[in-house]
């Protein structure tokens, strides 16, 4: 599909949105920064024309480039009342990069109708759903993700060490191949994650859209084997129980109980632990196995990485920072408020938290 062909079609998604007695119309612009001009017309007469940026596929690091450039750094769709706003016409936008420019108040289209647009002056404002995966993308084509063990490994590495760190060096302090860790790279830069220095060190991470996405893509109670248990005298008890007992093997506390070394979002109403031997665990805590209504969910890891960089706290064993706020993120109820709140807290205090690599 031709960058063309494929304003004609957004455009066409366009129309089939407005009320009667509205109209879409596209003319050339002789502007060569802009590739062409998309005007909204009431009853024949023009109501607002947006100047058209287009592009055939987009991924974060081409938004994030585009939002940097001289023409949108004034807010693309909220310039002054003289200029005209801008407008970002793809073949498919994913929802991540839709969610990225709804932030940034930047309008756009695609031509599975995806739409945002926006306007103070005068106020306009339609939005629509269009397809929720590229539908132009290629059979066979390999699917890339943040699921799997060498992911959360590296994931996990990421977000712990500070920057400069060689591919080589992230692939050992992550315990991942370095053909993983090469790939993984190179994927997270095309996604605009990570920054790296031609064939050199990666110089900078976004470690918490990182986690954001890991979060979503392998989701704790998702990703791994859970079971729920009951404690009838609270979530406080086990983590008594939990100080005073040995475990007959590793274990780690994560979520909300997590967060209360560094950032207590409010009281703890149920408690997320991994273990290598949940019913083992269950078994030394006296807790209640229960088909609903658990305030203790168990959970046998798929991936180490959970055991990794993990602190002492009243006596037990949390994980890492990065691990709960992912946990968080990814969970149920109020789990992602509290994760958010936990990497405020992260940002804030990098020096807590983060470690150097040694080399």
């Amino acid at each position: 599909m031709s960058e063309r062909d494929l304003l004609l079609r957004a455009s066409e998604r366009l129309q089939e949105t407005l009320p009667a007695g509205w109209a879409v119309k596209i003319t050339v612009s002789a502007d060569p920064e802009v590739d062409a001009n998309l005007k909204l017309e009431r009853l024949g007469s023009a109501v607002i024309t947006y100047r058209v940026k287009t592009k055939r596929t987009v991924t974060r690091a081409d938004a994030l480039s585009l939002l940097g450039k001289r023409y949108v750094s004034e807010r693309l769709a909220r310039r002054t009342d003289e200029a005209e706003p801008w407008l970002l016409a793809a073949r498919y936008l994913s929802r991540q990069i839709q969610d990225l420019l709804r932030e940034r108040d930047v309008s756009y289209i695609d031509a599975t109708g995806n739409i945002f647009i926006s306007a103070e002056k005068p106020l306009v404002v339609i939005s629509e759903r269009g397809a929720t995966a590229d539908p132009w993308r290629g059979a066979g084509r390999p699917t890339t993700s943040l699921k799997g063990l060498p992911a959360a490994l590296m994931v996990r590495a990421l977000a712990d060490y500070t920057p400069p760190l060689t591919v080589p060096e992230l692939a050992k302090v992550a315990g991942a191949s370095i053909g993983a860790a090469y790939r993984l790279v190179d994927y997270l830069t095309k996604e605009g994650l990570l920054w790296r220095v031609d064939r050199g060190p990666i110089t900078e991470v976004d470690w918490p859209e990182l986690l954001r996405r890991w979060s979503q893509d392998a989701p704790v109670l998702n990703a791994n084997s859970t079971r729920g248990f009951l404690e009838p005298r609270g979530v406080d008890s086990v983590v008594q129980k939990l100080g005073k007992t040995t475990p007959s093997q590793r274990y780690a506390v994560s979520g909300s109980l997590a967060t209360q070394p560094y950032a207590p979002y409010a009281e703890a109403r149920l408690g997320l632990i991994y273990a290598e031997d949940p019913m083992a665990l269950a078994a030394d805590l006296g807790l209640r196995p229960v088909e609903s209504g658990a305030n203790v969910i168990l959970v046998a890891p798929r991936s180490p990485v959970v055991f990794e960089r993990t602190s002492n706290w009243r006596d037990i064993t949390i994980v890492a920072p990065s691990q709960a706020a992912a946990d968080l993120l990814g969970g149920p109820g109020r789990n992602p408020a509290e994760g958010e709140f936990l990497l405020d807290w992260m940002k804030e205090n990098p020096d807590a938290w983060r470690r150097q690599f040694d080399r």
